[in-house]
């Protein structure tokens, strides 16, 4: 018999199977996409329940679609965030979400007022604006003052016998209330003297007793005023921290409370003088006539760990 001749293979074509292997590339990196910009707009179009805030609403709309649409491209592209000194141990979406909701909306400003968008990580000469740029390092800094205060100054309140702290943390809308640049000491501050501020260069001054202190009529007046500025900027009276019989005793705990958070003032004062638009801590900046401040956050649980009271 005459054996068959095999028959020849034909040769394999790559070109199916690389278009195929680009078109699984394409859909896997849409599907990226889409997700992390799914989840972008979330956290931009997001509404805070009322309750993280204390008589304060932010719901993203200050943020515009240029800054959203940045933003998603920036988290496909870094899911892990490239700069951060503050918000550490947080994904870039996390660091997002908190941006959109706390800083952005404590101020009410859009991605840009701090950022260059086409990258969010960049510092100083490379925004390319130095406005910009300076305005970001003050957001650093004043993240950090955050830190500082919900962590040193308001757990000194649990420390006082007979009153529980609320436990509201200071976030940006404390002392912004959706303002960019706040006015600590506004013209026609309840009818007080314009040049009048707290006396945080000696707070000694407010320590009388009214049993033989030697005090000048200056001194008499400089705590008149302070008296006011507080009664009025908490909108209570008197009574809320004195003993109407003897004002100089230290029966009610609020008046604990009002000396702690002058001494945060002047630690405010020293510290951070750089960063307050060239102005000085007033109680008024936060309580705007309540007592709780509005724009604070009501529970350290809404918070980022490294911003608050542990």
């Amino acid at each position: 018999m005459t054996p068959k001749t095999p028959k020849s293979r034909k040769p394999i074509s790559w070109v199916p199977i690389a278009i195929l292997l680009v078109l699984l590339l394409l859909v896997t990196q849409w599907i990226a996409y889409f997700v992390n910009a799914t989840v972008v707009e979330t956290a931009a179009a997001q509404e805070l329940p009322p309750s993280v805030y204390v008589n304060y609403y932010a719901d993203g709309s200050y943020v515009s679609g240029e800054s959203n649409t940045a933003i998603a491209e920036y988290i496909a592209q870094f899911p892990q965030p490239q700069n951060a000194q503050v918000l550490v141990g947080m994904s870039t979406t996390e660091i997002w979400t908190f941006m959109t909701s706390y800083m952005a909306g404590g101020l009410q400003v859009d991605c840009t007022y701090c950022h260059n968008i086409t990258n969010f990580s960049l510092d100083g000469a490379e925004i390319g604006d130095d406005v910009v740029a300076a305005r970001k390092d003050t957001a650093r800094l004043h993240l950090q003052m955050v830190a500082d205060l919900n962590q040193n100054w308001l757990t000194q309140l649990t420390t006082i016998a007979d009153k529980q702290p609320s436990g509201a943390q200071i976030i940006c809308a404390t002392c912004h209330v959706g303002e960019p640049l706040p006015v600590a000491w506004p013209d026609d501050l309840y009818g007080l003297p314009d040049d009048f501020r707290l006396p945080l260069d000696n707070l000694d001054v407010l320590l009388v007793t009214g049993l033989g202190d030697q005090i000048s009529l200056d001194t008499v007046q400089n705590n008149q005023n302070t008296m006011f500025h507080i009664r009025e900027s908490l909108g209570v009276g008197c009574t809320h921290c004195h003993n109407s019989r003897y004002f100089a005793s230290w029966e009610q705990p609020a008046k604990y409370y009002a000396l702690t958070m002058l001494q945060m003032n002047q630690h405010i004062l020293t510290e951070y003088s750089a960063s307050m638009n060239n102005q000085e801590p007033s109680c008024y900046l936060c309580h705007r006539n309540q007592v709780l401040p509005p724009g604070a956050v009501t529970s350290a649980s809404s918070l980022p760990a490294v911003l608050v009271s542990q």
